[in-house]
């Protein structure tokens, strides 16, 4: 092989930021036909992120990493990961078009998993579409298993439905972006397979704060959802972008589940997003959380993709 056409990996760069973001409208052209897509604000976070990434890197507990393929000098795939402790969450991977079916993604994701494994992880997790039939059986062939799925629903050109009082009881209170308590509520409303190997959840480190600091989203509302003055669940409404979808965030503890709180909190949702002219609400519903699936569809939303958590043990490798 020349050593123009040679695949080799190192970290990100500021100057891959372009490129990067053309390989993500790409590799996930589906998705974002159907959630939406802004490139401008997509470039701004990536130039961001390149910038921040050298130095939360070097912190004692970085909240992310990455790695760039690239072929040549052309950065032509991607894989990053947020270290969780034991537990190395990889967030995404993706290969150009013109240069998919030649191994580069497995190289990748083998990279990655090899520096978890240098650090002290003990297994890596990530969540991919079920429908990619390609992907999952790369996942597969790298000892990757199945053990959760999820629903993102999506409903268009929300309307503001009837409102749904709070169920007796319960009240609503706005809260910080960075509120601890939410991490609790959050590990709390996974399935016991999904805490076990995602480990305990932690706030966002240097570069998600960062980012967050310099790209503002369009609209936002973040509720506690309190029951005898004690956190039960939480409540997110986020819209990015107006070239992109609202998305909402529902979190509520498993023994308060189907008492009449899902359809109040989807109609907020939908009544904000009315009013800010949003085309398009998703959000993502475990498919054990029968409660909430049930309340959306009751309310026009539809299942649009499933997605697979898989996961696999570094200890053996």
């Amino acid at each position: 092989m020349a050593q123009a056409d040679r695949f080799t990996i190192r970290e990100p760069r500021f100057r891959d930021a372009k490129a990067l973001v053309a390989i993500s409208q790409e590799a996930f052209s589906a998705e974002q036909a159907v959630f939406g897509s802004d490139v401008r604000q997509a470039t701004r976070r990536a130039r961001l992120m390149t910038l921040i990434y050298p130095i939360q890197r070097r912190l004692p507990r970085p909240s992310a990493m990455a790695l760039v393929g690239l072929v040549g000098d052309r950065p032509v795939g991607l894989v990053t990961a947020e270290p969780h402790g034991p537990t190395w969450y990889i967030s995404m991977v993706m290969v150009s078009g013109d240069h998919r079916r030649r191994g580069y993604g497995r190289v990748l994701v083998e990279a990655m998993c090899e520096r978890a494994r240098n650090a002290g992880a003990v297994r890596a997790v990530l969540h991919m579409r079920e429908d990619n039939r390609p992907a999952y059986g790369l996942y597969s062939s790298l000892g990757f298993r199945d053990f959760e799925r999820a629903h993102r629903m999506l409903i268009e050109n929300p309307v503001a439905a009837e409102q749904s009082p709070m169920p007796e009881g319960y009240t609503l209170v706005r809260h910080s972006r960075y509120d601890r308590r939410t991490l609790a509520i959050r590990d709390a409303c996974r399935e016991p397979q999904a805490r076990e190997l995602a480990g305990a959840s932690r706030m966002p480190g240097l570069l998600e704060r960062t980012v967050g600091f310099f790209v503002r989203p369009a609209d936002d509302q973040r509720l506690a959802i309190i029951h005898r003055g004690v956190w039960v669940g939480f409540f997110l409404y986020l819209q990015e972008s107006r070239l992109e979808a609202a998305g909402m965030l529902v979190a509520v503890l498993p023994e308060h589940r189907d008492r009449g709180l899902e359809r109040p909190l989807l109609v907020r949702g939908l009544a904000r997003a009315a009013r800010a002219g949003a085309e398009r609400v998703t959000l993502s519903v475990l498919s054990t959380n029968t409660a909430l699936l049930q309340a959306c569809e009751a309310l026009g939303f539809t299942t649009r993709f499933v997605f697979v958590g898989m996961t696999r043990s570094l200890e053996s490798d």
